[in-house]
């Protein structure tokens, strides 16, 4: 990855708003600057969240299930290259759930969820996808491990979802982190001058301190896509189960999310594959 590649990486981690664990976003961050300071092989190596290649195509299993998987953080347009650190790109993910919709031998889809979120971009169009999808076929979400944040966005627009007895799930919220260098930069004999045109413009730039308007705008879009964000939970689960005290950003065992209504059951991956043939014989 080039220079400017890392400086932009780095400029989304620091402002833009995220959809994923705190843990996560701070692991991106390690291996952003790992990359940046030209940090050796082994360090960048342990940073890494994952191994899996880019999917062409959905597996199938069982009667007609198309298996999808949702793995590691979620995105917009990644690389193939970015599959070996374990990613899943909202693009392949919305083909392959076209795909699955247009295919005559998928009668049902099961979406393999081990995700602790990820970027605010294509999100929620990957969300549309599902829920166009359950239009034509059933469509059942399944938590292998995480599925947190962007991840639980999406999985809640499917027509059910079930978990393994130790995964974790929720993290309903969003957030943006601003690192303030400007401290750093006076200590070290360094002072940032900004000439700018818009008092917005260069908002970020590293060693400079975010001002009360920028902080409110910033606080402003992350409410935004709160707001979205349980709204889109709502609509695709029952919302009399799930209250505002759920949705502050905090994950749940599995067992807590069927108390709270973020999941429908608890069962290993061969029930949910059975749930799935139910389902698409139910509805014909």
């Amino acid at each position: 990855m080039n220079e400017p590649s890392l400086l932009r990486c780095m400029t989304a981690l620091m402002l833009e708003p995220w959809l994923l664990t705190p843990a996560m976003h701070n692991t991106l961050c390690e291996i952003v600057m790992a990359h940046m300071t030209n940090a050796d092989a082994q360090h960048v190596k342990a940073a890494s969240f994952g191994k899996n290649p880019a999917p062409r195509e959905y597996g199938m299993v069982g009667d007609g299930v198309a298996v999808v998987p949702v793995d590691g953080v979620i995105g917009r347009k990644f690389s193939s290259s970015l599959y070996s650190s374990g990613v899943t790109s909202v693009d392949v993910l919305a083909r392959l759930l076209r795909d699955a919709g247009d295919d005559p031998q998928v009668k049902s889809v099961l979406m393999l969820m081990d995700s602790p979120g990820g970027s605010v971009q294509g999100v929620p169009e990957a969300g549309y996808a599902v829920k166009a999808l359950t239009e034509k076929k059933p469509v059942i979400a399944y938590a292998d491990g995480l599925m947190c944040s962007a991840a639980y966005w999406i999985a809640s627009q499917a027509n059910a979802i079930y978990s393994w007895n130790e995964s974790t799930i929720g993290s309903i919220g969003v957030y943006s982190a601003h690192l303030d260098t400007s401290r750093k930069a006076e200590n070290e004999g360094a002072v940032v001058e900004m000439f700018k045109s818009g008092k917005f413009k260069g908002m970020g730039y590293p060693g400079t301190s975010l001002t009360d308007e920028e902080r409110a705008m910033i606080q402003r879009r992350v409410d935004e896509i709160g707001v979205q964000f349980r709204s889109t939970v709502r609509a695709g689960r029952d919302p009399r189960q799930i209250s505002d005290d759920t949705m502050q950003g905090q994950s749940f065992s599995a067992a807590e999310s069927i108390q709270n209504g973020l999941i429908d059951g608890i069962c290993s991956m061969g029930d949910a594959v059975l749930e799935c043939e139910m389902a698409a014989k139910l509805r014909g």
